[in-house]
This record gives C-alpha cells, structure tokens and sequence, in this order.
C-alpha cells in the first residue's frame, strides 16, 4: 500500500503565476477599449436624447397650438448664453419668446457629453411644426472633434450628417 498519494488536484504556485499574468495582459488590454465603448454610448445617448426633445417639442407645439422653445441651461431653471450639455423644453405661455414664470417647463434633459455646439442659442417650434433651422453638434468628451452633427430643418425634420470641424 502506498503511503503517499501521488493523484493530488490542485495548481502549482508558478501554474497560478502564470495565470495572473495572463490575467493581467488581457486586462490592459480591455479596459482602454471599454473606456471608448463607455464614451461613444454617451455620445449616442446624447444624440438620442436630443432627437427625442427636438420631436416632443415639434409635437407639444403642434398639439398645443403654442410656440415651444428648446434652451440651453445650466442652472435647470433658466435658459443659458450658450449650449453646453442640459436643456429645457418649454411652452411660451405668454407669447414673450423667452422663458418667464408663466412659461410651462414640459422637459429638463440632462446628457452625459460636455458639450453641444449649436448656430441658435433657442430653437422654437410654431403650431404649425415649422422650426428654427439649425446644425447641433455632438462633441467627444475625450476628443476634440464632433462625435456626431444633426441638421433640423425649418419643416422641422431631422437628418444626420457626417461630423465636419471641431470641438474646443
């Protein structure tokens, strides 16, 4: 009878070493490109989310027969001088063009990018679903250029457009 059992299960110390290391070179690898999946998802939730306001505000303006107002913001309250990444959405209650206490906030966005570039500091929707023509652009929180630009026409559609200039 053997004394000494010679089928033991288990790893050796350099088996397990090995595969540390292994473990690790594949990490390395990975984790940079999940960082750019991660950002390129925002970019496109960004982009989602802004279509979804632009269409809410050309819906709300034609079934309220009221002028509606997209805006920059940074407080969550008022409109802004310039877009970053909020934006409210609202129904011009006492036709003064801009946002006042009598003013209805139908959508307050928050989007995970830095930046939005837009010509218009206020698009505004008529009843009739005509909008305030203007190109958005999607900018990379991590690159200086345009993830994605959209053109919204005075008919109030939108279109994608291949991404052309830069982002500061």
């Amino acid at each position: 009878m053997n004394r000494f059992n010679t089928n033991k299960q288990g790893f050796t110390l350099v088996e397990l070493m090995v595969t540390i290391a292994v473990a690790m070179i594949l990490l390395f690898v990975v984790v940079p490109s999940f960082s750019g999946i991660i950002e390129s998802s925002k970019e496109r939730a960004t982009r989602d989310l802004l279509v979804s306001s632009i269409f809410a505000a050309k819906q709300q303006a034609q079934s309220k027969r009221r002028t509606v107002y997209i805006c920059p913001t940074t407080d969550d309250i008022n409109c802004a001088n310039s877009w970053g990444s909020n934006w409210l959405a609202y129904e011009d209650e006492d036709d003064s063009d801009d946002l006042s206490n009598g003013d209805i906030v139908f959508a307050n966005v928050s989007s995970e990018t830095d930046l939005i570039i837009s010509n218009e500091l206020q698009i505004a929707f008529s009843p009739t679903g005509h909008s305030t023509a203007n190109i958005f652009q999607i900018c990379s929180n991590t690159e200086s250029t345009a993830a994605y630009q959209i053109q919204l026409t005075r008919m109030g559609r939108i279109s994608y457009l291949t991404p052309t200039g830069g982002c500061p």
